[in-house]
């Protein structure tokens, strides 16, 4: 690496990439670097090297198109910057250590970001990895891909299926390609992400076109209970899908995709994340072909897998029958605390007993955790994405959170740091010790 007024370059197989010393977070970035192309309901081909110029990586990724984000906005107490636009959003952003040397071997963490299928980047400001790479010398590649209509939904009759979880998979090439250039290790990846982003981390480990580029994954909360969506309900999505072409404006891809996201409605709790993976199209195997795969490629693939404590708290609000139970008259709060723990299990946590049953078997290694961090009143302690300012800190973002209520900020930085250990150690060596930290995290080798 080498730095010109104070911007560094890094020489990589896809050329000299310039990024950028961002002073005031500590690190060193190089950010919205294109990783692939394609055009709408096509398949991305990885971008070409370009050895004779250098590619400026200066700007932040843009975002899939997609709708506003209420969860998030509840979630945070601000906007720190805007997020640019574009459906053909295949970006990726690299952060490293201040003073790291391309020969200095870093473990390697990719972060799918999470929303459902339907919103988030890989640059949002909520997944700022600095502090992460900063105390873990660690390096992190944010990731973003294509999302719900654009990126989710297709068969063999029409557009291509899993459009998104193609442009995940161009995206670990290219980290496996030139994460070298950038003092990373490349025969030490792991793949992470929460939410969606977790779903998307365990069905990468059985992905066609995937073997040998990560080593190790972290799934936080995927929400296993909603897959897969039952075939009645892909018809009536495919059937509305056929309202629109390649050629259509992205208001009308908006339109309906809205519209679809309402009818399925009837379907109950499997519509609540109608967009995402689908098995029976490539890369993915047939849906009873999944135990087969996932057993088979536990042997390769190290894993840390859990749940936060109560992840449907967050949601009540969004749930118009649950909203009104919890509003009972004298057993409003025991409803609640009943509903939390039922679906919690049911979406959540059965899935991962599941995951890590089945990856023993198959003669895997690695460990489950559960999480219940924040204010013991707090109403959204150890709630869905409770996790990410703990991994993600950012002071000016998060404080004043309602997530954070009830806890000082000394407490919480205390804790983040346990947490990003945890994280970063995996990433490191894929070994940790089971650990009980009261009123965070208990995390717990796997076992049949």
């Amino acid at each position: 690496m080498k730095e010109t007024n104070l911007n560094p370059i890094w020489k990589c197989p896809i050329g000299a990439i310039k990024g950028w010393n961002d002073e005031k977070k500590g690190v060193l970035r190089a950010t919205g670097i294109k990783y692939a192309t394609a055009p709408r309901f096509e398949a991305p081909t990885a971008e070409p090297a370009n050895t004779d110029k250098i590619v400026e990586a200066t700007k932040w990724s843009p975002a899939s198109p997609q709708p506003k984000d209420e969860f998030t906005d509840y979630l945070i107490n601000q906007e720190s910057r805007e997020m640019k636009v574009d459906e053909h959003c295949q970006y990726l952003s690299v952060t490293t250590p201040k003073d790291t040397s391309f020969s200095d071997n870093l473990p390697v963490m990719v972060w799918i970001h999470g929303g459902s299928y339907v919103t988030g980047a890989g640059d949002y400001p909520i997944y700022d990895p600095a502090v992460l790479v900063r105390e873990q010398r660690v390096i992190v590649v944010t990731v973003t891909y294509r999302l719900g209509l654009l990126g989710y939904l297709g068969s063999k009759e029409s557009t291509p299926a899993n459009l998104g979880l193609l442009d995940q998979i161009e995206a670990l090439k290219w980290v496996k390609q030139n994460i070298a250039g950038f003092g990373g290790n490349p025969e030490n990846i792991t793949v992470f992400g929460e939410s969606a982003g977790g779903d998307a981390a365990a069905h990468l480990m059985i992905a066609k076109g995937t073997e040998g580029l990560f080593n190790r994954v972290i799934i936080q909360s995927a929400p296993f209970g909603l897959l897969p969506a039952p075939k009645e309900m892909k018809t009536v999505m495919l059937e509305e899908k056929e309202k629109i072409s390649a050629d259509d404006s992205l208001e009308k891809v908006a339109e309906v995709q809205a519209s679809i996201q309402e009818i399925v409605k009837p379907f109950g709790l499997k519509s609540s994340m109608p967009f995402g993976v689908q098995y029976g199209e490539f890369p993915l195997p047939n849906e009873e072909d999944l135990d087969h795969e996932w057993e088979k490629a536990a042997a390769h693939i190290g894993i840390l897998v859990g749940n936060n404590k109560r992840e449907l708290a967050p949601f009540i609000p969004y749930i118009p029958v649950l909203n009104k139970l919890t509003k009972t008259p004298f057993i409003g709060k025991y409803l609640a605390k009943a509903s939390i723990k039922f679906l919690t299990k049911k979406i959540y946590k059965s899935g991962v007993e599941e995951f890590t049953r089945r990856h023993h078997l198959g003669g895997g290694s690695g460990y489950k955790y559960e999480i219940s961090g924040g204010a013991p009143r707090n109403q959204l302690a150890g709630g869905h994405a409770s996790e990410i300012p703990y991994l993600f800190e950012n002071e000016e973002l998060w404080e004043g959170s309602p997530i954070l209520d009830g806890i000082t900020w000394g407490k919480f930085h205390r804790q983040g740091q346990v947490l990003r250990q945890i994280w970063g150690v995996f990433a490191k060596t894929g070994q940790i010790k089971p650990v009980h930290v009261d009123g965070l995290i208990k995390v717990k080798k796997i076992s049949s």
